[in-house]
């Protein structure tokens, strides 16, 4: 069964919902394309030997079993804002430490289904997302727009964190980048941190108007009335409507 990721960036408030609805997300044109492909593997064969490889493209995924599939790797550094199903480098997250693994993506929707990991006894097993007791998170930032939460290690938040830090520095499209990031460390209650990360968004094409009533209530926290009010008023000037 594929579940896709709520487009909300907020799990209680219906104006956040509305916020990260994918239908205000205008698509930019891609520039982290693939080069050059190379021979196909297997799923199963992705740890028998150390690979530098971040970015698989699944080419063939009929068979029920998971391990079966087939992959060809990329030379992509980001999941790229385009329609596609990649197998992605993971990290699944602890308080004091993190194990690399692998993850499946289906954009443009940017789902996250499955997790290709070794067990206690180093065999290659593939599990779904939701019945893993830790986080596990793309170990790549994304180009394409979707739910936070897919990059927010409960564990250990600054795990996220940096892999999203990373992903500005290589990416050409850092909008969606920069609201990961300030959603996550608005839920951290690291204030100036996520209002610089939704200003980045603001000056670069914010996915909708949302975004300002996100720096208006970050600024509120703050104290600051005057930003509060100014980015309240650029949130109604934008299509933004207030709900009772």
């Amino acid at each position: 069964m594929i579940q896709e990721f709520c487009p909300a960036q907020n799990f209680v408030s219906m104006d956040r919902e509305v916020a990260r609805n994918p239908l205000l997300h205008i698509a930019s044109t891609v520039t982290n394309k693939a080069k050059k492909k190379t021979a196909t593997m297997k799923v199963k064969d992705l740890f028998d030997k150390r690979l530098s490889t971040k970015i698989f493209s699944v080419i063939d995924d009929d068979n029920d079993d998971i391990l079966k599939w087939k992959i060809e790797s990329t030379d992509l550094e980001l999941i790229p804002d385009e329609e596609g199903h990649f197998i992605v480098i993971a990290k699944q997250s602890y308080k004091d430490k993190s194990v690399d693994c692998y993850i499946d993506i289906i954009t443009p929707e940017r789902i996250a289904e499955n997790v290709i990991k070794l067990d206690s006894k180093g065999k290659v097993i593939a599990e779904s997302i939701y019945d893993q007791e830790n986080s596990v998170i793309p170990a790549v930032a994304s180009d394409c727009f979707g739910a936070y939460e897919l990059y927010y290690s409960k564990e250990n938040p600054q795990i996220g964190i940096d892999i999203l830090k990373v992903g500005l520095t290589k990416s050409d499209l850092i909008t969606v980048i920069a609201e990961d990031l300030g959603y996550i460390y608005r839920d951290e209650g690291r204030i100036d941190e996520a209002i610089e990360s939704f200003l980045i968004s603001e000056k670069t094409n914010p996915s909708s108007e949302y975004i300002y009533r996100e720096l208006a209530q970050l600024y509120g926290q703050l104290g600051n009335k005057v930003k509060e009010q100014e980015y309240q008023q650029k949130f109604k000037d934008n299509g933004g409507i207030e709900l009772e």
